[in-house]
């Protein structure tokens, strides 16, 4: 488990997030207003590192209502009537309150959910099924957005 910021970038040795840049504190301050019980790691990030793209197109944003996949081309596509193709449905997966805050332009999209603590989930529009992701946000930036490491080298920060 990373325990700050400050080891999180200590893995960044690529500099993957390097192109990504904090919203002003104003911004940061409506978000948190917004979601008052969204992840605190998530908000130091964005104060600390930002959002935008990293340098391998990894998408760091700032909270949309999870419910908005329903209207991406991908989940379309495999809600439709070709779902079979695909496998049976699972009948409501997202918790009302999730929010999107990640996707790497797949049929992915990472979420935070205030009502099941500090963890980042995975909507995967071909289900749809939500999932945990990492047990926290600094893990899921370590684990997920930056390019894969020896779990010692994760672990030992």
């Amino acid at each position: 488990m990373i325990n700050d910021i400050v080891n999180l970038l200590d893995l960044d040795d690529k500099h993957e997030l390097s192109s990504l840049q904090p919203p002003p504190e104003s911004v940061v301050m409506s978000i948190a207003a917004r979601y008052p019980d969204i992840s605190k790691q998530y908000l130091e990030f964005l104060r600390a590192v930002g959002t935008g793209s990293t340098t391998r197109e990894f998408y760091i944003y700032q909270p949309e209502s999870a419910s908005y996949v329903e209207q991406h081309t991908s989940f379309q596509l495999y809600q439709s009537a070709s779902r079979e193709l695909y496998g049976p449905r699972s009948e409501g997966p997202v918790p009302a309150d999730a929010v999107a805050i990640a996707d790497s332009g797949a049929s992915w999209r990472y979420c935070l959910c205030p009502s099941l603590g500090g963890a980042v989930f995975c909507l995967d529009m071909a289900g749809p099924t939500f999932e945990t992701q990492a047990e926290d946000f600094f893990s899921f930036v370590a684990q997920t957005v930056l390019r894969k490491r020896s779990s010692a080298s994760v672990e030992r920060k």
